[in-house]
């Protein structure tokens, strides 16, 4: 289904770099980096293997059910697909890119890992098939990995860190939940919420409160938190927290801009500030960050 997406002739406009490898036994890998322009609601295609993993490191795609329920997938969270039942696709205009792993059944055995499939499609059903796994110790150690795991390597990393995930969701371990079904709600709310975001991800420099974006977006500041946390799974202030410090890593790898520079650019005022939430979220100063990103 996802695999779609990243061949050409299927109605998207591609470009950019887009490889594929299969780097074991039953485990194809697609690593991409590119610019992916879709139609605003592309067909989606059954998958033609089981399960289907998506590590997405820049960018977003939105998958809308056939129920109507909408998913949105955002960078540095996980997809996981078994089975989905999903009618169309789309992703903002923009860099896209990520690894996508599409596994076989077989594919666990040369890990020597016992992994439950019944117990994982019974966990994932119940979202049709379709589940985004975000905001757990295990995502957020695999989201700071790729972020320095070598081009060579990440292809293979990749399809060792998918299977790894399909045994902890086999296993009910407790680095990994899958959040609950996501509740009825109006249209409207949920489509006002998704300007919310992405508002505050075009305007991270800004000082941004619930009371503020509330009145700019006329929903109530209740409203607004409860179906933020069940739209992108986690609180709005942590979800901004963690939009602010993924930017300002961009940055640091990619932009010659002082760490001060960068803190203001992201929404903090302080560079002690702004270094305290870096190191909390990647284990590293700024200044350190820096060094490792530019050496790999």
């Amino acid at each position: 289904m996802l695999e779609t997406l990243l061949k050409p002739n299927t109605g998207a406009s591609l470009s950019g770099c887009v490889r594929w490898t299969q780097p074991m036994d039953g485990v194809r890998v697609c690593d991409f980096d590119c610019a992916l322009t879709v139609p605003p609601a592309m067909p989606a295609e059954p998958s033609e293997v089981p399960c289907e993993v998506l590590f997405c490191r820049q960018g977003g795609l939105r998958l809308t059910m056939t129920n109507g329920r909408q998913v949105f997938l955002h960078e540095h969270e996980v997809l996981l697909l078994l089975g989905a039942s999903v009618q169309s696709l789309s992703v903002a205009d923009g860099l896209f890119s990520g690894e996508l792993v599409l596994i076989e059944q077989s594919a666990a055995a040369p890990c020597r890992l016992t992994v439950n499939a019944a117990r994982i499609k019974a966990r994932v059903t119940p979202h049709l098939g379709c589940v985004v796994l975000r905001s757990a110790v295990w995502i957020d150690s695999l989201a700071a990995a790729l972020q320095s795991v070598p081009e060579r390597d990440r292809a293979a990393y990749s399809a060792i860190k998918a299977i790894e995930l399909l045994y902890l969701i086999s296993t009910d371990s407790p680095l990994l939940t899958i959040p609950p079904e996501s509740v009825s709600r109006d249209h409207y709310l949920t489509d006002t919420v998704r300007q919310v975001q992405e508002y505050m991800v075009s305007h991270l420099s800004d000082s941004l409160t619930i009371d503020q974006l509330s009145a700019r977006f006329r929903i109530s500041p209740t409203a607004l938190k409860d179906i933020f946390r069940q739209t992108y799974g986690r609180p709005i202030h942590q979800y901004l927290l963690e939009k602010r410090v993924q930017h300002a890593a961009e940055l640091l790898h990619r932009s010659p801009l002082s760490i001060v520079d960068i803190a203001a650019a992201v929404g903090y005022n302080s560079a002690s500030q702004f270094g305290v939430a870096f190191k909390r979220r990647y284990q590293l100063t700024p200044s350190q960050y820096r060094r490792q990103a530019r050496k790999s």
